[in-house]
């Protein structure tokens, strides 16, 4: 069986790597599908299903000035 050429014929390409590469060939779908999530879907998810989390803060903790030696096991 000869390999097709994408230029002259992409559907049948398409067909004949997938039956025998599928491996590569279904990586290559969801790479390329990649875009179009971060561009396409996020905006429509932010606006039908809901917004993003509010991000966790990375300082402000209160941190006690006068702290417990530990001594032992005992709690």
């Amino acid at each position: 069986m000869v390999s097709p050429v994408f230029s002259k014929q992409p559907i049948r390409w398409c067909r004949y790597h997938a039956y025998t590469n599928p491996n590569l060939f279904y990586s290559g779908i969801i790479a390329l599908m990649g875009p179009v999530f971060l561009f396409g879907v996020t905006p429509l998810r932010r606006k039908y299903l809901y917004e993003d989390l509010k991000p966790l803060p990375l300082s402000g903790y209160p941190i006690p000035k006068e702290r417990k030696n530990v001594t032992g096991y005992a709690d």
